[in-house]
């Protein structure tokens, strides 16, 4: 088993699944529903930077804030035009959590039909890997991670050090006490959306930019993400982050181990090599988050 690469495949798959899950956890922390939708307003965004990108010729980097920033505007514009009606009426969460699911199907198809099933490339040119304290990783694996880590730190700092990060977990403790507090919730509401849905689009586009783009990208993503901002704490985004890592080191682990040497009892019987297949790894994601459910469903750091 070779822990260096482990540790680095680790690395890469939490800081995209990372940014999913903090905006996923922020939609759970303010609005009270979970949103089904949350990983295919990511990968509508991902098509819009191929857009840009492959159609348009632009930069990648200003590719992904254009489509980041569209993304964010078009969940803004759902958002006006079906939660709040909700919110209005004291409509139960779990209206809003199916109605989330439609819009992800919705979405979902209307990918579909402008850019068709077929799978599609960033424009980004073959890498040699380089070899760092014993892995191989890529230069966009290096993007990936500096990205995310940037990501991560800015969210720190606007949560923690802006008046916009104190309105917000104003709202997140008590919507009727903030609004008393003369903070504009439907604006703040807004706004999270818009951050949410830019934080999934920036993670949707580095999972494709590693592996494939597909309308069905959303749908698979779905439930590592769930894992992750469960098994740190749903509602708590620095526990999606430390989720996110534990859920992507459990996944390279286990797809790493030899299971055919471990039932022998270290060799005692002949089974030969018995491996999980990458393919099943939505699978590991699965079985966590059952175990998670079952033993401790608040998370290991539990909401905020």
């Amino acid at each position: 088993m070779d822990i260096a690469q482990i540790l680095a495949n680790a690395l890469v798959r939490a800081a995209e699944l990372g940014l999913l899950a903090v905006g996923l956890t922020m939609v759970f922390d303010i609005l009270k529903f979970t949103n089904f939708a949350h990983a295919d307003y990511a990968i509508l965004g991902a098509f819009l930077v191929y857009t840009f990108n492959c159609g348009a010729g632009l930069n990648l980097f200003l590719s992904v804030f254009l489509a980041a920033v569209a993304a964010g505007l078009i969940a803004v514009a759902i958002d006006k035009a079906i939660f709040k009606g909700f919110r209005k009426k004291g409509t139960k969460s779990v209206t809003a959590m199916i109605t989330s699911l439609g819009i992800a199907i919705a979405l979902r198809n209307i990918v579909r039909m402008i850019w068709t099933s077929e799978s599609r490339t960033y424009a980004i040119p073959i890498q040699r890997p380089l070899r760092i304290l014993g892995a191989r990783i890529t230069p966009v694996q290096i993007g990936i991670l500096i990205t995310s880590l940037v990501a991560m730190i800015g969210f720190h700092l606007l949560l923690q050090r802006t008046k916009f990060g104190k309105a917000l977990r104003a709202i997140s403790d008590n919507r009727v006490l903030a609004s008393a507090c003369a903070i504009d919730s439907e604006k703040m509401i807004q706004w999270m959306w818009f951050l949410a849905t830019a934080f999934g689009v920036v993670g949707g586009t580095m999972i494709a930019m590693e592996h494939l783009l597909y309308p069905r990208l959303g749908f698979d993503i779905l439930i590592p993400i769930f894992c992750a901002a469960i098994l740190g704490g749903i509602g708590n985004p620095y526990g999606a982050m430390l989720g996110a890592l534990v859920l992507a080191l459990a996944e390279n682990v286990i797809l790493a181990l030899d299971f055919g040497h471990i039932l022998s009892f270290g060799g005692l019987f002949e089974l030969g090599s018995i491996q999980i297949k990458t393919g099943y790894k939505p699978a590991i994601s699965f079985v966590i988050l059952v175990i998670v459910l079952l033993l401790r469903p608040t998370g290991i750091l539990g909401r905020k």
